[in-house]
């Protein structure tokens, strides 16, 4: 497979592979009898498996979710994600014994401080992969470049400075194309900007509100040449939802704030992960329904 993608596209471009570090093939997944299974001889099969991917000389990067893939149909994948224990330590071997490869670790990473203790653990790991900590809480990792790549050539002074610049963007995006189909999407990107602030939830719904408009006033017969630009109305809600110190703290100060509330965590995904993933499942069951009185009889 690997080597005919490396073929379609005449070598032009990279071919990388995403994985677990095993299966439960050789043995159906229990908690207590994954505890059981011998380290080394799960590290060897991983090392087979990656030494045959690289074989031909096709793929030389990885990127290493640390949980075995549990293929049992009663496992859904919500329970992949989170059941078998992370066994970040097996990346790591492989990022030392395969130093002609690169690896990048994936799987429970949520903050930038957990990113960081793995570079911290692993120096040459090649990269750690993010997803839901960062969608469910974007602005805890504005301070990623300066701490991970001492990239000090631009970081946002404040998250009003964000809402403006953003602005910018969304006017020209609706300017562009219909708001009535694409006002969802531009305000859906910060959503969530303020995750965990007091009154998040308020401006949350005030963008929905927002979002709503452009269809609701279509179907009363208006238009929205009246209206403020979504930019002003993004900034308004904001304004009035928010204090000022929310808004005009810095990265450096919201850095400092999640480590302590970190620290004060007793374990487990954070809130603001939790509090997105709810807020998702209820947004694609909406989306489900709109599509559904959409569709034609």
């Amino acid at each position: 497979l690997t080597k005919a993608l490396h073929d379609g596209c005449d070598g032009k471009l990279p071919v990388t592979v995403k994985c677990r570090i095993g299966t439960d093939l050789d043995q159906p997944f229990t908690k207590k009898g994954y505890a059981e299974i011998d380290p080394d001889q799960e590290y060897s099969k991983l090392c087979r498996f990656i030494e045959t991917v690289a074989s031909n000389g096709v793929v030389t990067d990885f990127s290493v979710h640390a949980r075995i893939a549990v293929l049992q149909k009663s496992f859904s994948p919500a329970d992949n994600r989170k059941i078998p224990p992370l066994k970040y330590e097996l990346v790591h071997r492989l990022v030392n014994d395969y130093p002609e490869l690169t690896f990048s670790l994936n799987g429970g990473i949520d903050s930038l401080s957990m990113a960081q203790q793995q570079f911290d653990d692993c120096p040459n790991l090649k990269g750690v992969m993010i997803g839901r900590g960062w969608a469910a809480d974007p602005w805890s990792f504005a301070m990623a470049d300066n701490l991970l790549y001492r990239d000090f050539s631009y970081s946002p002074k404040n998250r009003l400075e964000v809402l403006k610049q953003f602005g910018e963007h969304a006017d020209a995006e609706e300017m562009a194309g219909d708001p009535t189909k694409i006002r969802r999407f531009i305000v859906k990107a910060v959503n969530p900007l303020f995750a965990g602030e007091h009154n998040a939830k308020r401006y949350r719904i005030a963008l929905d509100e927002i979002a709503g408009r452009p269809k609701k006033l279509q179907a009363e017969g208006k238009s929205l040449e009246s209206e403020p630009p979504i930019s002003e109305l993004i900034l308004g809600a904001a304004l009035e939802h928010l204090s000022e110190e929310v808004l005009l703290r810095s990265p450096e100060e919201s850095y400092e704030r999640t480590i302590i509330e970190e620290e004060e965590r007793t374990g487990g995904r954070s809130l603001s992960v939790s509090e997105w993933q709810e807020r998702r499942k209820t947004e694609e069951k909406a989306s489900a329904y709109a599509q559904s009185l959409e569709a034609p009889h």
